[in-house]
């Protein structure tokens, strides 16, 4: 770890003092970096030692810099940059003060409704800016949804893309342990990922997005991700007709029966939640 420290100082130049290493997300550890001069706050993700052998760091960096030019949205939280420290690539983005979906549904279990439709609503309008910027996120799960006290924000959108991209395009060893598809392999959570994507590799896309929306709400609701063979959502809990079908479409196993996009089911969502 002092080693990843120190090579993490030199590649960040005299700007930032990396600081303490927060909660890893899946493979990727994490470290909080303070601006000297003003006090910001960087979140360093570093990529698993797999990845980091076949990315190039170069082509990973022009890859985040399009895709930030693409995320204009205060729902969605831009990469700041990416490089190399020592044997591992790194990414940036800004540290956002507030928790994770993730650690709210580890220490509540089921969210109260209202609470619940106020975190989707958020969600689908970060969702839709990229679905309509022709982005997926690729990653959508209660870690990448970070509550503040403004509301909640999306993290990491698009940025298993751009590991994929430098992997194909990049001058890394793209030939380590399967290439390309071991991006998605390595950095996604399979439980959030649509199964024409989790079983037969599939790209990312705004439907396969849809079916992650489908799972997380349906956590927030009853404390836990859907199951095969399960009750319905109505015999678990008792929820609006409405919110039950936006959780039945977004996880259908059929991807032309799901929303095409985040637009789209803010679109057709009741009035209930657009109040």
């Amino acid at each position: 770890m002092r080693d990843l420290r120190a090579a993490l100082e030199q590649a960040l130049g005299p700007i930032y003092r990396v600081g303490r290493e927060v909660r890893p997300l899946g493979d990727c550890r994490l470290f909080v970096a303070v601006e000297l001069a003003g006090g910001s706050e960087l979140l360093v993700k570093i990529l698993p030692g797999e990845l980091s052998l076949g990315v190039d760091a170069a082509a990973f960096e022009r890859e985040l810099m399009l895709l930030a030019g693409r995320l204009g949205h205060p729902g969605l939280v831009r990469p700041q940059g990416a490089g190399r420290a020592g044997s591992f690539i790194y990414h940036t983005r800004a540290f956002v003060k507030g928790t994770t979906l993730r650690a709210a549904l580890g220490r509540d279990g089921e969210m109260p409704l209202r609470r619940t439709v106020e975190i989707l609503r958020s969600m689908l309008a970060a969702l839709a800016h990229a679905h309509a910027a022709k982005l997926a996120h690729g990653d959508l799960r209660p870690e990448n949804v970070l509550l503040t006290e403004g509301g909640a924000v999306v993290a990491d959108a698009g940025v298993v893309d751009a590991v994929r991209s430098a992997l194909e395009g990049g001058g890394g060893v793209t030939g380590s342990r399967g290439g390309p598809g071991v991006a998605c392999a390595t950095l996604c959570a399979p439980a959030y990922l649509a199964p024409e994507r989790r079983d037969a590799g599939a790209p990312a896309g705004p439907r396969d997005d849809m079916y992650a929306v489908g799972v997380i709400l349906h956590e927030m609701l009853t404390g836990r991700p859907p199951a095969p063979e399960s009750e319905s959502l109505e015999e678990v809990r008792a929820v609006p007709a409405w919110l039950a079908d936006l959780v039945r479409v977004c996880l259908s196993p059929d991807p032309g029966e799901r929303w095409e996009d985040a637009g789209a089911a803010l679109e057709k969502l009741s009035p209930p939640l657009k109040q």
